[in-house]
């Protein structure tokens, strides 16, 4: 399911679940804009106002008629526990910036709670969770679903009624099962069992020691998951078994590193997330009206 520029706008909307991942969208503006972009304190304010804009423009591009926004809480998540390296390597910079960093994450869920738009946070789960679980509802009541974010994590979702599209650049990728399975060769729900062996140095997670990724697709396209492969090792080269053996229990901690929890305490009525507007927003003019900038 793949939408373009080019939907209609109107009440006949086709109705369409947008999740969009709060933290990765902020983290993207953050970066990518001047520091000199500031609000009525003085202090800078270019990831909210960078935030802002990119949403309107994500709305006016899906047009959905359910939208939410889930952001990791400030708790560290689950699997910090089960792993302390998980994430680690995410420099925030100095007391100041990260007081500023935090304070404009606040500001963007202030302009949110105007808007009328839920942005959903579970102590101990990431903002991955939150939209795996909603995106799950989502699939069995057939209701088509746009996931926004660069994590390849949430990869692991996509299926007939989820696409992920990821920003890159003015515009973006759609992420299929036919291009999950071209571009990694494995389907989309053996993604985790694919991440569990090559890991994921961007979250700090290591993976099995000359396994790398077309090794490890090759393997987890013949097997289909991690318990079938272990079971067959005895057929495997000799090389790639001790491997696989020696590393087991990293293996299967890695898979519950990277697996997406579906099953979360929160409200998963999806009438609760529909959202619609008949106002016409700029990320000026919405700063404006919640008192961040004149």
């Amino acid at each position: 399911m793949i939408v373009d520029d080019d939907q209609s706008t109107g009440s006949d909307l086709p109705e369409r679940l947008l999740l969009v991942d709060g933290h990765h969208l902020f983290h993207r503006t953050y970066n990518a804009l001047p520091r000199s972009i500031v609000g009525n304190d003085g202090a800078p304010i270019q990831g909210a106002y960078g935030f802002v804009g990119a949403l309107l423009r994500l709305l006016r591009r899906f047009t959905p008629t359910h939208l939410c926004i889930p952001f990791d809480p400030m708790e560290p998540p689950f699997r910090r526990v089960l792993f302390p390296e998980y994430r680690t390597g995410r420099p925030r910079g100095t007391v100041e910036e990260v007081a500023n960093f935090d304070a404009q994450v606040a500001q963007v869920h202030q302009v949110l709670s105007y808007l009328g738009i839920l942005y959903p946070m579970v102590g101990g789960f990431e903002a991955d969770d939150v939209i795996g679980a909603l995106a799950g509802v989502a699939t069995q009541r057939d209701l088509p679903t746009i996931i926004v974010s660069g994590d390849r994590d949430l990869l692991q979702l996509v299926n007939s009624q989820v696409t992920v599209f990821m920003p890159k650049g003015q515009d973006g990728e759609f992420h299929t099962p036919a291009l999950v399975r071209d571009r990694w060769g494995v389907d989309p729900q053996a993604f985790a069992a694919l991440k569990a062996l090559m890991g994921d140095a961007s979250d700090h997670i290591p993976g099995v020691p000359g396994i790398g990724p077309r090794t490890a697709a090759t393997l987890i396209a013949q097997h289909g998951d991690l318990e079938t492969l272990y079971a067959a090792l005895a057929t495997l080269p000799p090389r790639q078994a001790t491997l696989l053996e020696t590393y087991r229990e990293r293996v299967f901690l890695n898979i519950r590193l990277v697996t997406i929890v579906t099953t979360l305490d929160l409200p998963t009525d999806l009438d609760l997330y529909r959202w619609s507007t008949t106002s016409t927003w700029t990320a000026a003019s919405l700063l404006a009206a919640v008192g961040l900038r004149g």
